[in-house]
């Protein structure tokens, strides 16, 4: 155990195997503490629990499976339970049950948390990222699935982090609370963890770790396409709300200026209103999954400064450039897109 960070090892297990059972004792060895959530992997995985419980793990058993992110939660839970009894653990560590973390990145990330315990901005949360120059053959489908979410990440929030699915990380205990209210009972709560980093406004730092990959990683149930799209699901339908927004605005921005005729901003301006009580009962019902007149009075304050935004962008490119109406309103809205995201998920729907 370090002398700073008093630590348990959280591992979330659904259908484990030996490799587990050999993790478990390598940390018990070690006098580090570990609780194992079984999610539901049946009768034929009792042994591999039991094995893990003989070497001092402490597990908790859900009847039926539930998905990464609701045994996360369970493990978190626990957690709460032991330090309210007294274990005084001030950071979790979560690791996956395949194997693929070692007792060397466990360290890494301990050691990590334990620099920053003496930071003025308080204890950090850290990430152990893979896929780095460590001389390890990642499998394909691992570098597929990270660098889309990856990319998409850094364009909904601006935070550069090289691996945002891995499943090492230390979360202090000023979020432990936190940890039973993030959304998401399956790969999508990992990354839905990384999103709330900028409203917990808690540090946050990455350590390269080495990854161990058995038989190409087929013992991972991460499925790239399928997850990925699920871990990013938030970004994509306020895609899809934006985008069904945008050809309404601009079916009937066409048709207010060209079959009627009528001044490009009052066309802009009409166009603007319907499509923006649509955007706001799509995002609202759909998206972010809170509606208020709180947040319709905000929306309004949003959709208001993105119309005049709007407006005068395409009035000034239409009036000194001489381009065509249409061709001016998708060269103004297409960064708005991005700036209205950005505000809507901040400020409009803020949880």
């Amino acid at each position: 155990m370090n002398n700073k960070v008093k630590y348990v090892v959280v591992i979330p297990a659904y259908k484990p195997d030996e490799k587990f059972v050999n993790f478990v004792s390598l940390l018990t060895e070690k006098n580090i503490p570990v609780v194992a959530v079984d999610d539901g992997s049946g009768e034929a995985c009792d042994k591999f629990f039991e094995a893990a419980e003989e070497k001092g793990c402490v597990v908790v058993h859900h009847e039926v499976n539930r998905g990464k992110g609701q045994a996360l939660r369970t493990g978190f839970e626990e957690v709460i339970r032991l330090n309210s009894k007294g274990a005084g653990y001030n950071y979790v560590v979560t690791a996956d049950c395949d194997g693929q973390h070692d007792i060397n990145a466990i360290t890494a990330v301990v050691e990590a948390a334990e620099e920053s315990m003496s930071d003025e901005k308080g204890p950090a949360f850290i990430i152990g990222g893979r896929f780095r120059d460590d001389g390890e053959k990642v499998p394909l489908k691992s570098k597929l699935g990270n660098g889309f979410t990856r990319l998409v990440f850094k364009i909904a929030t601006g935070l550069s982090i090289h691996d945002t699915q891995t499943g090492l990380r230390a979360v202090p205990e000023s979020l432990f609370e936190e940890m039973l209210k993030v959304k998401g009972d399956r790969y999508e709560y990992e990354m839905n963890m990384l999103l709330q980093i900028k409203t917990w406004r808690v540090q946050y730092k990455e350590v390269g770790i080495k990854t161990i990959y058995y038989d190409n990683n087929a013992g991972s149930h991460f499925h790239p396409f399928r997850d990925s799209f699920l871990v990013i699901s938030q970004i994509l339908k306020f895609a899809l709300s934006s985008m069904l927004s945008f050809v309404l605005d601009y079916l009937l921005f066409v048709v207010f200026s060209t079959v009627l005729g009528w001044k490009y901003a009052v066309a802009y301006a009409l166009a603007r209103v319907i499509s923006g009580l649509f955007n706001y009962a799509f995002n609202a019902k759909v998206v972010f999954g809170k509606s208020s007149g709180k947040s319709f009075l905000k929306y309004l304050c949003v959709w208001t400064l993105i119309l005049a935004l709007g407006s005068l962008g395409g009035q000034l490119i239409n009036g000194y450039l001489g381009m065509p109406k249409i061709i001016c309103k998708l060269i103004v809205d297409l960064p708005l897109f991005c700036l209205s995201y950005t505000l809507q998920k901040r400020f409009v729907f803020k949880r």
